[in-house]
């Protein structure tokens, strides 16, 4: 029997939020972090209330994180660079001498933005 349209959106918010964890894991965000930065806690993970439960802010944050990863993917080949960029200084707009990384450690939306942004920037070559 195929799954309903609830537990195929149950799979792949489980699935977003899971992925997310463990890019960010890469960039080596502490548990902790990741738990603020997501607004959930690790039952989160394998609790359908709480699947259900995601708000759009939540749903949003994992998007940006997924995309900022498959930015990273697509602009460096070499996957130490995925880190590199993320956890070193960067003198250009937006980050004005800080990383990446520090962005996405606010937790904010527009934070995640300048950065999936600055990557998207950078794949066009306007950076």
């Amino acid at each position: 029997m195929s799954p309903t349209s609830e537990q195929k959106t149950l799979q792949q918010r489980q699935a977003g939020l899971k992925a997310a964890s463990r890019i960010m894991k890469g960039w080596g965000v502490e548990d902790s972090d990741q738990s603020r930065i997501l607004d959930v806690d690790q039952n989160t993970f394998d609790s359908t209330e709480e699947l259900k439960a995601l708000t759009e802010r939540q749903l949003v944050t994992i998007s940006y994180l997924l995309n900022i990863h498959a930015s990273l993917r697509e602009v460096f080949q070499n996957p130490e660079n995925h880190l590199g960029f993320m956890t070193a200084a960067n003198q250009n707009s937006p980050y004005f001498g800080r990383r990446p990384l520090d962005f996405v450690l606010t937790g904010e939306i527009d934070s995640l933005k300048k950065v999936y942004e600055s990557l998207e920037q950078l794949k066009n070559g306007l950076w």
